[in-house]
């Protein structure tokens, strides 16, 4: 050795380092490479017996079985700003009708509880559970309040609920997830449905991490436990519990079903279940819908057949400083407080036991490789720069280690093609490509959480306290993320009989041929109104809907410039307490009531009304305040109307057909056969 004293003690020191993490990366890379081969394995399997043993669940099947009473659970602390739009959305999205909702909600948490209450004033279905104590406390305490007050519920009501399923107040929840657990239970006791985030730029790597990690996790590794172990922990969320397993767990646990000790009652819950005889399963199912997607080159949209698998979808912290937080809290409840479980009789369970705990070792291994290869690299340039200095590599190319850090290097290179498969798979070519680097940017977040999962731990061990419920904030999606995750509009105009299902079939076939809307198809066929269209997307979108009339409110138009109106398809309809009132295309995306509001220097609200409506109304409203255009100082419509000679629904569809049209309305109602000439003229000769 040529060099002594401290650099020999640094070289030496990082040898060893570099010795250990490759028997650590070794080990683990192994251990995933199995986790691969496995679920290759029952892919090919799947494909090559698809048909004759394994037959996918149809939609018939779906919709014939009878509903059973389901039991939504949703714990909510300081969530005032979503969890109205989460009821709101999931009580009207879903394709479903025998649930409730039931919401905990805490005392000392008035916001929340109003926003609730909203929600509950438009769908009965929603109640509100408020738990005896302040808060908060923690997850696991809510959810055990929120099952009394259902049990309540139960013998107040006569109803006995069938299965239970666990949401938080930011979850999207699948329009057909409640007709494949009545599908399931009570043959299957615990169902788990894939947890995917929803789609954010690209520009937040830490929200991008999510992505890549989900995708992977629940794209393969839950299916290949499923298969190894026959038992499944929970993800908090999309997670379905029978009956009979509801009863287990309470007579196991004194009525305290969630482990209130820990962060993670979830997945304890499902180590748990270990126990219990019963099928459960990790439910993976796609369909798939048109959808229009914007161009790789060129601009505009095309309309795409996409496969969307039914999962549950959610945001995730975008900022390191959140998504560390987050994950502490994760790796505390899992690989340090799910220690308390022990292990199991079963070798499948304990070898995921195993995988669950290891990641104390990997996130902390993973940076300290980083720290070895920013010295490796250095020892690299220092002896090009000082060919004298002559430090030795920490491994020689003979060595054993250095062998075995090549396999390591494989099997690393295999963990990122791995992962960008997955990412592809649920989002995107382009999402794929960005889960490499962004693999790197989460070894730091998972490092860091690791660190201040260790640190709160000890902390909590030392004071003998209940871990705190540290929730992460949460946002709530935009219009336009919202539309793929809502009931179809076929589905919906045929569940209100406004067509029937030959019409809606022959519609499917045109947009299959031409493409286009099918609410316009219908339209086009003269199946529907386009009101009736507009009504329908409403309810979807929880919003009004309006018809306008573009001569009742003159004084409105004032509010709203002429420019403006054309470019963002808006008319104004009322002003209440100050609040301006915009009528709006349905099925458009628009700027937002915010973006609006900040345009027109006051509050805005949206109802939505159809395009027609829209080009009529900015025409003729705005044409009547200018003084270059001539027009009747009084309206035809009412006078016959006022006269009797007409009724309002005839009024009505004269008025529908004039907005398309752009006639007079005297000759629409002559075609119409509503009135006679005679009668026209006597009514037109008495205008004042």
């Amino acid at each position: 050795m040529e060099f002594l004293g401290i650099d020999y003690w640094v070289w030496y020191s990082f040898r060893v380092l570099f010795i250990v993490l490759v028997v650590v990366f070794l080990i683990s890379g192994l251990d995933d490479l199995f986790m691969d081969l496995v679920h290759y394995g029952r892919l090919l399997y799947r494909k090559l017996f698809r048909g004759r043993y394994i037959k996918p669940v149809t939609r018939e099947q779906l919709a014939a079985a009878p509903e059973k009473p389901i039991a939504i659970m949703i714990p909510a602390w300081d969530e005032s700003s979503v969890i109205q739009r989460m009821l709101l959305n999931t009580a009207g999205a879903i394709d479903y009708k025998n649930f409730h909702i039931f919401v905990g909600v805490y005392p000392n948490d008035e916001a929340t509880l109003l926003e609730a209450e909203k929600a509950r004033e438009v769908f009965p279905n929603i109640d509100i559970v408020v738990t005896p104590a302040d808060g908060p406390t923690n997850k696991a305490d809510c959810l055990n309040w929120i099952y009394q007050g259902i049990r309540i519920f139960e013998k107040e009501r006569r109803i006995n609920f069938e299965a239970f399923v666990m949401h938080d107040a930011e979850d999207i929840v699948h329009p057909l997830w409640l007709k494949f657990i009545n599908h399931l239970v009570p043959r299957v006791d615990f169902i788990q449905l894939p947890v995917f985030p929803l789609e954010t730029p690209w520009r937040q790597v830490v929200a991008g991490v999510y992505k890549d990690e989900f995708a992977e996790s629940h794209t393969k590794d839950m299916r290949a436990r499923e298969v190894l172990a026959a038992t499944l922990p929970s993800a908090g969320v999309g997670t379905a519990l029978s009956k009979r397993t509801m009863e287990w767990l309470a007579s196991k646990r004194k009525n305290q079903i969630f482990d209130i000790d820990s962060l993670t009652e979830d997945y304890l819950l499902g180590l748990l279940l270990n126990e219990m005889p019963g099928k459960k399963i990790f439910l993976q199912q796609w369909i798939e819908f048109r959808q229009k997607k914007k161009r790789w080159f060129g601009r505009g949209e095309k309309e795409a057949v996409v496969r969307q698998p039914v999962a549950t979808r959610e945001f995730f912290p975008h900022t390191f400083r959140a998504s560390v937080r987050q994950k502490s809290r994760w790796i505390l409840g899992i690989a340090l407080q799910g220690w308390r479980a022990g292990w199991t009789r079963s070798l499948g369970a304990n070898y995921f036991l195993y995988r669950d705990r290891k990641a104390l070792v990997t996130n902390l291994a993973v940076v300290m490789g980083y720290a070895v290869a920013l010295y490796w690299a250095g020892v690299i340039a220092y002896n090009a720069w000082r060919p004298e200095a002559g430090i030795p590599p920490l491994v020689e190319p003979g060595e054993v280690w250095f062998k075995l850090g090549m396999v390591v290097l494989g099997l690393f290179g295999w963990r990122i093609v791995n992962r960008m498969y997955a990412t592809a798979t649920i989002y995107n070519v382009f999402e794929g490509l960005l889960a490499a680097p962004r693999l790197l940017v989460g070894n730091v977040v998972n490092f860091c959480a690791t660190v201040m999962a260790i640190y709160r731990f000890a902390q909590a061990r030392i004071s003998g306290k209940a871990p705190a419920w540290g929730k992460t904030e949460h946002a709530w999606p935009s219009e336009a993320q919202m539309r793929a995750y809502r009931r179809k509009l076929g589905d919906l105009l045929m569940e209100r009989r406004m067509i029937t299902a030959d019409q809606l079939e022959e519609a499917l076939a045109v947009q299959q041929r031409e493409g286009g809307m099918l609410g316009e198809i219908l339209v086009k066929q003269g199946v529907l109104w386009e009101e009736d269209i507009v009504d329908v997307v409403a309810s979807q979108e929880h919003k009004q809907s309006v018809e306008i009339d573009p001569y009742a409110r003159r004084d409105l138009l004032e509010l709203v410039p002429r420019e403006y109106a054309m470019e963002h398809r808006v008319f104004p309809v009322d002003l209440v307490d100050g609040v301006l009132v915009l009528a709006r295309q349905a099925g458009t995306e628009g700027v937002s009531e915010d973006a609006m509001s900040g345009l027109l220097g006051r509050k805005v609200i949206y109802r939505l009304t159809a395009g027609a409506d829209i080009d009529f109304a900015i025409r003729r409203g705005y044409d009547r305040i200018d003084p270059s255009v001539r027009h009747p100082g009084s309206r035809l419509g009412e006078r016959l109307l006022h006269e009797g000679l007409i009724t309002t629904d005839q009024l009505k569809e004269a008025l529908r057909r004039q907005k398309r049209t752009d006639q007079r309305l005297g000759d629409i109602l002559l075609e119409m056969n509503l009135v006679t000439q005679d009668q026209l003229d006597a009514c037109l000769k008495r205008e004042p």
